[in-house]
């Protein structure tokens, strides 16, 4: 491991912002990375130095309730180096809530967020950024060629496969945390749960020109993967619920209204059926069909439901988007000598 005093050396001159180099916040969560960290903010510096007539440079650590030293790691490289922010959380609230908070914190004209377990190469980054500067606002990293074990490497295709299939996306790889921001669009990004993976979805969702490039993968050299098999059954509900966040948000009716009319159709097909059998063959179809006469009552039931909750999602998003634009009065009009620009 590298010393903490020899790994980062004094910033450069200039190595904050000024008026002649954009600046690139480098956003790190961690969580139990004392390790890595060293190596990492070492092979940081180097990227940065090399870009150093182009670009200046902070790197925005976020520590996530690490348990180990990666804490006190963090605050001697930022005693050192004031290029290094710290924000640490008072306890692990996940990856998701450490990003949110690294892009609240990032100064950067653009912002680029990575992991801090050496699985993500910082000599990449050059590529994000040639990237950028050609006028697109997200580039995601691509790990063409996983080094990770099946176990990782096929839930993860198939997660990919589906988010492209459902959103429209054309990125191979939605998973990775390897990407770079224009700042306008991490102004925007509101992150919850562990949506931090669909960040290209809610972009594409702003209207962000997103592209990618090829990045090296490796196995994680120190430590353990703090991912595990069970996350992937975890990414279909968040899948479900980002189809209807991006369709259907500002018009919950369309899709609540369909289930409506489904299940409502459903039960009049029973029924008239139903009612068919009862008059020409004179069937007691509520006794002697009382199973589909009671699937019939589900589905509309079920249906009046889906409709009722369809309104009220409706309303609530309106008091989401226009809060405050409502009064319990209207006025007709008002008459007075003294003219409006005076009353006011």
């Amino acid at each position: 491991m590298v010393p903490i005093t020899s790994a980062v050396t004094a910033a450069p001159a200039g190595a904050v912002r000024d008026a002649r180099r954009p600046l690139v916040s480098v956003v790190l969560p961690v969580f139990n990375e004392s390790t890595t960290l060293p190596q990492l903010l070492e092979r940081l510096d180097q990227v940065a130095r090399a870009l150093s007539s182009r670009y200046a440079f902070e790197f925005v650590l976020v520590d996530d309730g690490s348990t180990d030293g990666t804490i006190a790691v963090c605050e001697q490289f930022a005693a050192v180096d004031d290029r290094v922010v710290l924000v640490a959380l008072r306890r692990n609230y996940g990856q998701t809530a450490a990003l949110q908070v690294g892009f609240e914190h990032a100064q950067g004209d653009i912002v680029i967020s990575m992991d801090a377990d050496l699985q993500h190469f910082p000599e990449d980054i050059p590529l994000f950024l040639d990237k950028i500067d050609e006028g697109y606002d997200v580039v995601c990293g691509w790990r063409a060629d996983r080094r990770e074990g099946v176990v990782r490497r096929w839930p993860s295709t198939a997660a990919n496969w589906l988010v492209r299939a459902v959103t429209g996306l054309t990125v191979h790889d939605v998973g990775t945390t390897f990407r770079a921001y224009k700042a306008d669009i991490v102004r925007q990004l509101r992150l919850l749960g562990e949506h931090h993976r669909f960040i290209p979805v809610l972009a594409k969702n702003l209207g962000a020109r997103i592209t990618e490039v090829p990045i090296k993968n490796i196995e994680r050299p120190v430590g353990t993967s703090n991912y595990g098999l069970s996350r992937t059954f975890n990414v279909v509900l968040d899948i479900a619920f980002l189809v209807f966040y991006v369709r259907y948000l500002d018009r919950p009716i369309r899709v609540f209204g369909r289930l409506a009319l489904a299940s409502l159709a459903l039960a009049g097909v029973i029924l008239l059926v139903l009612a068919f059998y009862a008059v020409v063959y004179h069937v007691p179809v509520v006794r002697d069909r009382s199973g589909w006469f009671l699937l019939a009552l589900v589905f509309l039931i079920s249906g009046v439901q889906f409709l009722l909750f369809g309104l009220v999602s409706e309303v609530v998003v309106r008091m989401y988007f226009y809060p405050g634009q409502a009064k319990p009065y209207l006025v007709r009009k008002v008459s007075s000598s003294v003219s409006a620009d005076v009353r006011r």
